[in-house]
């Protein structure tokens, strides 16, 4: 296919229902991802400040935009490696870090959690990852409790008793090391999709599992948040409330599943088992239509509970800049779409490099060329548009003057701020459930 196929196959349902998205765009982001702040100047005896010119900057987004953090220190290139720290941070506020059982527990009781731990491709030890995260005011998000396709070879995999010893025995160990220092944590993966798989234990395929799981989980997870991850807004949005995926759902919270927030993948796959990225294309395209993946996030919003789009790969479709044009305009359309989705609590980029993904035989992800940079770590321009997006379009800034009353108010994007004014500069944040004003004492009068 030529690049101008790919495009009008790509955009042309976002194109025709442009005035539409941009309504909704528009209402959502204003009831949802904004509030109104005041802020109140007092001198030192506690008289409102009046005329004072206020510089207020928005510092952090409270919308998590991250990726999987599978790459760190993980290039052959020193060069790489520091682009990779350096971008990163830059980019992201939230990360997902690999807690894999086959990475984590290669060899019975031999755990690869400590920095300096035996390396693995794409398996960088959790605690690097961590210490990189809080080093770096970046959420740090586990992935994942149970998935029962990668797990170990010594386990005992035809033993149900045996196995549920050692999941128990895993949940505790992550627990003590991590309860209480990560942003969510994943508690199952892709269960709908275990009749797939080939290298998993009896578990995978027992009735009750999942629930099992859960409720592993929450006692040794008193505290945390606790994410549920599977399917695609498109599948949910097709099927809707036949959608495996929604009973699933639906199960596990009658049965007492304390489901904290509903993850939700977004993988594009072309090409992924033949190599051309014209294959498959078509058994995606539903990716492509607004309708569809709205309605599937309002049926998923249903259930109560806040949104996550876990895993996102957004293909460059065709070759050279026209090519890396359509990544970010597609880009730009989803991350809209999800960020004016009232429940969506944050979206999350699957791998942040080109040549990075998963390459096996008979199943190679870089053939997608998904990565919002270059191998070298160079933007592309999909990168690029996600900077954009949270760092000047949905980021507030904002020139004000106090009244009478010392009082200056503002509407901004929820996230931490600083404030300037004269030689005074304080912090507040915007952030729900929290006070609409902001009261500060400054040292003397700008």
């Amino acid at each position: 296919m030529t690049n101008r196929e790919f495009r009008a196959l790509c955009m042309e349902k976002f194109d025709a229902k442009s005035h539409e998205l941009n309504a909704r765009a528009k209402k959502n982001i204003e009831a949802y991802r904004k509030t109104g702040h005041t802020l109140r100047l007092l001198d030192q005896n506690g008289i409102p400040v009046s005329g004072a010119r206020i510089r207020v900057i928005q510092k952090t987004h409270d919308f998590r935009h991250g990726a999987n953090i599978f790459m760190l220190d993980e290039f052959r290139e020193q060069e790489s490696n520091e682009r990779y720290r350096a971008l990163f941070a830059q980019y992201f506020n939230l990360a997902t870090v690999p807690f894999f059982w086959s990475a984590t527990e290669p060899e019975a009781g031999r755990l690869r959690y400590d920095i300096g731990s035996p390396k693995l491709y794409r398996r960088p030890p959790a605690e690097l990852c961590v210490r990189y995260c809080e080093e770096n005011g970046i959420m740090p998000k586990l992935h994942c409790l149970y998935y029962d396709k990668l797990i170990p070879d010594w386990l005992p995999k035809n033993s149900p008793a045996e196995m549920w010893k050692l999941y128990e025995k895993r949940f505790a160990e992550i627990a003590e090391r991590y309860a209480g220092r990560m942003y969510e944590f994943e508690v199952t993966n892709e269960m709908i999709s275990t009749h797939g798989w080939t290298s998993c234990s009896v578990l995978a395929h027992e009735r009750d599992t999942g629930i099992r799981m859960w409720k592993m989980a929450r006692e040794y997870f008193r505290n945390e948040t606790l994410v549920i991850n599977d399917s695609y807004p498109k599948d949910v949005g097709m099927r809707r409330y036949c959608d495996p995926y929604y009973l699933m759902l639906k199960d596990l919270i009658s049965q007492g599943a304390s489901i904290d927030k509903i993850g939700v993948q977004n993988h594009i796959f072309c090409g992924v088992s033949t190599g051309r990225q014209e294959d498959g294309l078509m058994q995606r395209i539903e990716h492509f239509d607004p309708d569809i993946v709205i309605r599937g996030l309002e049926i998923l919003s249903e259930f109560g509970r806040p949104l996550e789009i876990t895993e996102i790969t957004i293909p460059t479709l065709g070759e050279g800049e026209e090519a890396e044009q359509l990544q970010a305009d597609i880009l730009r359309q989803l991350y809209t779409i999800w960020f004016a989705t009232p429940r969506m609590d944050g979206a999350v980029y699957w791998n942040v490099a080109d040549g990075t993904a998963v390459s096996v035989p008979g199943w190679d992800e870089n053939v997608c060329r998904g990565g919002l940079f270059h191998r070298d770590m160079s933007p592309k321009l999909s990168a690029l548009m996600l900077k954009h997006l949270f760092e000047e379009e949905w980021h507030t800034e904002e020139e004000l003057v106090t009244d009478a009353y010392g009082c200056a108010c503002f509407r901004g994007f929820f996230g931490d701020y600083t404030a300037e004014t004269g030689n005074d500069r304080f912090t507040f944040g915007l952030h729900r459930a929290h006070p609409a004003m902001t009261t500060h004492r400054i040292c003397r009068q700008a």
